[in-house]
Parts: C-alpha cells; structure tokens; sequence
C-alpha cells in the first residue's frame, strides 16, 4: 500500500456502506468543535490536519485580501496563524508562531511526525518538526517565479513511497514540481490548459492506496487577483480557459499523465485527501453555497459514503486514523450564508458513528 503523506494506513477497517446522503451517512457533525479562546479571531479558515497523536492543526487565515498585495511586504503584510487542538475541541496553543507566513494555503502530517506547511502566498513550502522548528524549505519566501527554487502560489503537497515530495504549483503556475527527500529538483510536469495533461489552477495532490497521483485540477483564469502583484500573472493567463470543466486529474508517480478520474464529478470540487484505502473528494452538492464530502473505496473505485452539505467549501479535509473523523476547514462561509471567523463553520469534526 503507498504511503500517503499524512501516513496513516490503518484506514483498511472501515467498513463504510454505499449512502446517498447525510440522512444515511455513517458520519454526524460534533456540534461546539473546536472551542477557541477567549478573544480569538481571523477571518477564515484555509488547512487542516491531524497527527497519529490525534492533536489537530488547524490554518486560519487573518488577514485575507491584503495577503500578496505589492505592498504585502510592507504596511499591508498578510497573516496566518495555525491554531492546535486535541480530538475534543480544546486549545492547546498556537504552532510555529515564529514562522513568518503570509497566506498559508494547507497543511499536512506526514507518518514521521513532520507537519508540512503550504504557504500560498509567500511561495513556500516548509517542513517542520513537532516544536515548529523548521527541517526543509521550498522556494523563496515572498518571491514568486516558476524555475527550479521558486513557485507561483503553491496549494498542495504530498510525499510519495520512495520519499520524493511533489508539490502542487499551483494558483498561478500550472505545475507539479518534484524534488528528492532532501528537497533536490527532480522534475515538473504540466502546462497551462484543460486538455489531457493540462492544468488550470492544482488546488491539491494526494497519493491514493493504488500509487495513483489525485489532481484536484480546478479551471484557471485570472483567480484572486487581488492578492497579487503587478506582472505575478503571466497575459495567458488572465483570460478563462475556452470550454474549461473542472476535474480530478490521476498522474503516475514518474509524473507521466494517466487520465481523468471521474469517480467523482460536479463543478468542483476544490480538496482530495487519501487515507489507507479511502480517497476523500470534496465536491460541489445539490444545496447552493455547500460542499459534500464523498468517500470512496480507493481500490475499486466505489462510492461508499456521502455527507452531504459537509460545509461552504471543503477546503482542505484531514482524518484520524484512530477514530476515522474527519476534519474540514472551509473559506469564505458567508456564500453559504454563514458568518466568517470563530463563530462560523471554519473547522468542524464529522464523527465516524459505529455501524
């Protein structure tokens, strides 16, 4: 069995029956997950994850439109904060609050205890002990690009078997980047467009229980704006992609392109996540302004379980391998209706139900 990033492979016992909805999903939401502090506040939340030890890290993003401003490096600096909570919802401190992070995008726990750190806007990605004591780092910090040592907003990461990271690059390149465990470049693959191979915007990667390489692979265009800098999107990219349909891509681990993984379908669809012999989709529902979370069997390609309107955008998901909860951190909750910040769904803990 491959070895996700997040190296939980422990996932074979689950025995999740086919449902159509959350009426018949093996899942329920914890309601008053987490708890925050006193006096928290930010704006929304982007990542999530959660180590073999059950603590959760949870990205919050504080400051949202001046993240990647050209004045982001001044007076107008971005800021993200990732908050630590145990299975129960209680907080238990900030993490790496020493590291400067402009606009992390997701995090990940690794099966050797590491926590990696995808910072969209400051075109980094870091691996990190426990502590937050910086181990390896990708790309230079605020300075975007698309050689070998810089990205263009990095989305995602995943650590494959042999030890090889890819990295998804991302909101303004269209490429996945490998480096060697020690963080050597490898190699790329993609370039911009919606035919086979092509990539728009690679919001996230996962390494499934088969070897496959998921791409969420979402339509480009000229996307947050906002947070960029003069020239930071190349011309070709400021138009939509003509017919453009947004997909899950399957790559091999050498980088060649399989095809479309099409298990899963709807306008997307934006997080994928693999654990032990599960593939995690987010996709678009039926309800405007929510997201469902449909599971699937990663070896026989199987839908299995479905929450429906599982949050506003399933931004990133994370799972405890010891329990089978799933995490979900959701972006921009008022187009669901719902308030941004502590008082709204930016995390919430779905409970695995005993069957």
């Amino acid at each position: 069995m491959a070895a996700a990033l997040t190296g939980l492979a422990a996932m074979a016992a689950l025995d999740a029956a086919p449902a159509a909805g959350q009426d018949g999903s093996a899942y329920r939401l914890v309601e008053d997950w987490p708890r925050y502090p006193a006096g928290a506040e930010f704006e929304m939340g982007t990542g999530i994850a959660v180590d073999a030890e059950g603590t959760v890290y949870a990205i919050s993003r504080d400051i949202d439109h001046w993240a990647s401003h050209p004045l982001a490096m001044t007076r107008y600096r971005g800021k993200g904060s990732i908050w630590k909570f145990d299975r129960d919802g209680k907080f238990l401190g900030l993490f790496a609050e020493e590291q400067a992070f402009i606009g992390p995008h997701s995090i990940y726990a690794d099966g050797q205890g590491y926590i990696w750190v995808v910072d969209r806007d400051g075109h980094q990605v870091k691996k990190l002990t426990p502590d937050g004591t910086p181990v390896l780092t990708l790309g230079e910090y605020g300075r975007f690009g698309d050689d070998e040592t810089h990205f263009n907003g990095p989305t995602s990461v995943a650590v494959l078997p042999n030890g090889d990271i890819v990295i998804g690059d991302g909101y303004w390149n269209s490429r996945l980047v490998w480096f060697s465990a020690d963080g050597q470049y490898l190699r790329q693959v993609g370039e911009y467009g919606n035919g086979p191979g092509q990539l728009g915007v690679v919001h996230a990667v996962a390494v499934d229980a088969r070897g496959r390489l998921l791409v969420a692979n979402v339509c480009g265009g000229a996307l947050h704006t906002y947070v960029t800098a003069p020239g930071q999107i190349a011309p070709e990219r400021l138009p939509p992609i003509p017919g453009c349909r947004s997909r899950f891509d399957v790559f091999h681990q050498d980088g060649s392109y399989e095809g479309p993984w099409s298990v899963v379908e709807g306008a997307l669809t934006l997080s994928i996540a693999a654990y032990g012999d599960r593939i995690y989709a987010g996709t678009t529902g039926a309800e405007r302004g929510r997201q469902d979370v449909v599971v699937v069997d990663a070896e026989t390609d199987r839908v299995v379980d479905r929450i429906a309107s599982a949050n506003v955008y399933v931004h990133q998901m994370a799972l405890d391998a010891a329990t089978g909860d799933i995490y979900v951190a959701s972006v921009y909750p008022e187009h669901g209706g719902r308030l941004r910040g502590p008082e709204g769904p930016s995390f919430v803990r779905w409970t695995r139900d005993p069957r």
